[in-house]
């Protein structure tokens, strides 16, 4: 979805909104320093808030969470990676210390020019009560297309959701990078991104129908209807600009974003908020 050396990628598609996703990007100068497939790569990343397809729990239920991820990267093209997710708010929900995973298996283009794509699947899981907008995704049907141009790097994907509920979402991101030598062996680099999303949203109807709220109508008797979904329509936009530092095997992210949601159905989060997401990752290979 999203970025910058291809390790840090990783940990910043988990950054930028859609979330705990774990896609897989192409490499670049920084990620050749680290030498060819396989390559194995561990990342640690926290949020002040949770978002997923632009999309957030309301703010009383949303304290942010702390992810990691373990990707594998043949040399072949075959990448699969497992998400694991606990939210900062567990303390007030009836769930474990890890609420929700993510299984992933996919192909991505090896091959050098300025063009690069994915395809892939990933398994979503859910462990006991959860405030996360995407509980009743299961299954993730994806394909992405990114392209290099001369000033900036343009993307598209897809998601099929298929499961308890189905979803269609399509993002687009158009993103500018500046490198900067520190030391030796050590990048800087600032990307500003805009990020644009459209779709269908009947996971996050869903989710509205779970909360606090719309429980406690239900046990009043107070009538309460979920809210329908709406028709496929823009989802919103997402302005950040991750900063990351790369020295040999380590790199250090760091991502304000600011989310603007557009056709919120009634009952959600419809307003703009700036949130903070910090990661690290270790390649091993």
């Amino acid at each position: 979805m999203h970025c910058f050396s291809w390790c840090g990628r990783l940990a910043v598609g988990l950054l930028l909104g859609r979330a705990a996703a774990a896609t897989a990007l192409p490499p670049d100068s920084s990620a050749a320093q680290l030498g060819a497939p396989p390559r194995l790569t561990l990342g640690l990343s926290s949020a002040t808030r949770t978002t997923y397809l632009q999309r957030a729990p309301a703010r009383a239920d949303d304290r942010g969470y702390l992810g990691t991820t373990l990707t594998y990267q043949a040399p072949r093209g075959f990448i699969g990676s497992l998400y694991l997710n606990h939210s900062y708010s567990f303390q007030t929900l009836d769930e474990p210390f890890i609420n929700y995973g993510e299984l992933m298996a996919g192909w991505q283009s090896v091959s050098e020019g300025t063009t690069y794509w994915t395809v892939q699947y990933t398994r979503l899981f859910v462990y006991g009560e959860s405030a996360l907008v995407q509980t009743s995704l299961r299954n993730d049907l994806s394909a992405s297309i990114t392209h290099y141009f001369d000033y900036v790097t343009a993307s598209a994907s897809a998601d099929v959701f298929v499961g308890s509920t189905h979803d269609v979402v399509l993002t687009f991101d158009v993103s500018h990078a500046f490198q900067l030598p520190v030391l030796a062996h050590d990048t800087l680099s600032i990307e500003p991104t805009v990020e644009f999303g459209a779709g269908s949203q009947r996971f996050y109807t869903t989710s509205l129908g779970q909360t606090t709220q719309a429980q406690t109508k239900r046990r009043g008797g107070a009538g309460y209807t979920e809210p329908s979904a709406p028709s496929f329509s823009t989802l919103g936009y997402t302005f950040s600009v991750p900063v990351s530092w790369q020295a040999r095997r380590f790199e250090v992210q760091a991502t304000p974003s600011y989310l603007v949601p557009l056709h919120v159905p009634t009952g959600g989060n419809n307003r703009a908020f700036f949130y903070l997401t910090v990661g690290v990752t270790r390649s091993f290979w």
